[in-house]
């Protein structure tokens, strides 16, 4: 019987599937875009005031949207994620 090596996974790539190489996400990656928005979504939360929120009770899933998107983008700043969350949110499309 021969003996076989251990297999050694680099923390980023895992093994190769039919499909191609799976990319794991890094765990500080993730827990800094955690932190990101919920910065970001407190933030512009705070913007908004409560009379707007009652005329529009879905302006805090569109906020969620827009943070995802801009994170997904790459996005670092979280207040610049608030401002374009708000200015997503609040101002209307002149298409």
């Amino acid at each position: 019987m021969t003996r076989r090596m251990p297999r050694i996974y680099s923390p980023t790539v895992a093994p190769t599937t039919k499909r191609g190489s799976l990319r794991v996400s890094p765990k500080g990656k993730t827990a800094r875009n955690v932190e990101l928005y919920s910065t970001a979504y407190k933030l512009a939360l705070e913007q908004i005031p409560a009379l707007q929120m009652r005329e529009k009770p879905d302006i805090s899933l569109r906020i969620h949207a827009s943070i995802r998107r801009q994170l997904k983008a790459g996005e670092t700043d979280p207040r610049r994620i608030a401002f374009n969350a708000l200015k997503d949110v609040l101002v209307p499309d002149t298409h």
